[in-house]
């Protein structure tokens, strides 16, 4: 990689015990789109704007905080996407669900990148080659095809007015989808389903995990997720499903989207 993963991985640490500084101690906001916004999540982005900023300058950029989205320097393919602290409702009730996320992007697609739960002392990240990792140990999840009474996936905490369900298992709704993808790289679950709310931020990092995994990232109709479309800003353009190849095709069938309530 053209930047040192240690380097990468160290930013996001320490991006990761300043919110702890904030954890617990903040006021919440609300965006336009209903999100909630605390000033760590200003404080986080801005700390991580600098730092890999100064790590490579000539680096693009996209936050989601600040909205800001800056070009590479001319003969430069690369960009950061950062999203400061994804979770942050889970955060301002101190439950430990969330993390600040890095990736970089070359060409527009995702190679590279770290993200955090500081409570937890996870730290996902994944190099230009090689394996994905939880700390310092490889990812290599079982997916299990099982479809069981105590089989259990990830869900959004609206599914049960968004979507028609036909699963005998248990659904856990943690809220931030970066951490549950992480979770689902991990082996943690079979699978994740989410409605069209989330974005670049929320995928970019999670879809190397997957691609060093071979977890799949697809949305209802079965199309791959394609990143660099993603790109714009945008929500995603429909359902997405994520896991054990043999449990996603299965979930397609049984979890059909109503829309939103």
């Amino acid at each position: 990689m053209s930047v040192a993963i240690a380097d990468v991985k160290q930013i996001v640490a320490e991006a990761g015990r300043l919110a702890l500084l904030y954890y617990g101690k903040v006021s919440k906001s609300i965006k336009a789109d209903l999100s909630v916004v605390t000033e760590a999540d200003a404080a986080v982005e801005n700390f991580l704007k600098l730092s890999l900023t100064a790590l490579a300058p000539q680096y693009g950029y996209i936050g989601e905080e600040t909205e800001e989205t800056r070009p590479p320097a001319p003969d430069e393919d690369h960009a950061w996407v950062v999203d400061a602290l994804d979770g942050s409702r889970a955060f301002t009730a101190r439950m430990p669900l969330w993390m600040p996320a890095v990736c970089l992007l070359k060409g527009g697609r995702p190679v590279a990148g770290a993200a955090v739960n500081p409570v937890t002392d996870e730290l996902f990240w994944a190099d230009e080659t090689g394996p994905a990792f939880c700390n310092d140990e490889p990812l290599h999840p079982t997916f299990s095809a099982a479809m069981e009474p105590n089989t259990f996936i990830f869900g959004p905490t609206n599914h049960h007015r968004t979507f028609t369900v036909d699963f005998p298992g248990r659904i856990y709704c943690l809220g931030a989808p970066i951490y549950q993808l992480c979770l689902v790289a991990k082996g943690a679950v079979s699978a994740l389903f989410f409605d069209p709310s989330v974005n670049l931020w929320d995928l970019a990092l999670p879809s190397v995990l997957f691609e060093r995994t071979g977890a799949m990232l697809v949305y209802a109709s079965g199309r791959p997720v394609d990143i660099p479309e993603l790109i714009g800003r945008g929500k995603i353009p429909e359902p997405i499903f994520a896991g054990g190849a043999e449990v996603v095709d299965v979930l397609r069938k049984r979890i059909a989207y109503k829309g939103s309530k």
